[in-house]
């Protein structure tokens, strides 16, 4: 297959995704097409899911089988997958109120036991 088959009309741009698709996760073209990250494999991904299904799994039975008076276990975090696009967290401005007075708090007790009015 040449590229100059695409002009030429023996080759469709649909063929020469199949054939972009069928290449390794780990070729140069589709590390390339990906902005350099190399995409995971079949078996990463799959064996990321089996983690999360194992440990859900666990969790249920525990979660079953613990005494009503304790504390129930926490849910399990998924599997983190590195090929997955992490939200960007953003700050909203109720947020950074928060962090800022509770900061400004810490300050004063610092400053309170500094002085010595807090033992």
């Amino acid at each position: 297959m040449r590229l100059r088959d695409l002009t030429s009309g023996d080759l469709t741009y649909r063929e020469l995704s199949n054939y972009v698709r069928g290449l390794s996760p780990s070729s140069a073209t589709r590390t390339a097409l990906n902005d350099g990250a190399p995409e995971p494999t079949g078996e990463q991904v799959m064996l990321a899911d089996l983690f999360d299904a194992v440990a859900i799994l666990d969790w249920h039975f525990t979660l079953a089988n613990s005494d009503d008076k304790k504390a129930k276990p926490k849910k399990p975090k998924p599997y983190p997958r590195w090929w997955a696009q992490q939200p960007k967290q953003r700050h909203s401005s109720q947020r950074v109120a928060k962090l800022e007075d509770a900061r400004r708090r810490k300050r004063e007790r610092e400053q309170a036991i500094a002085e010595g009015r807090i033992a």
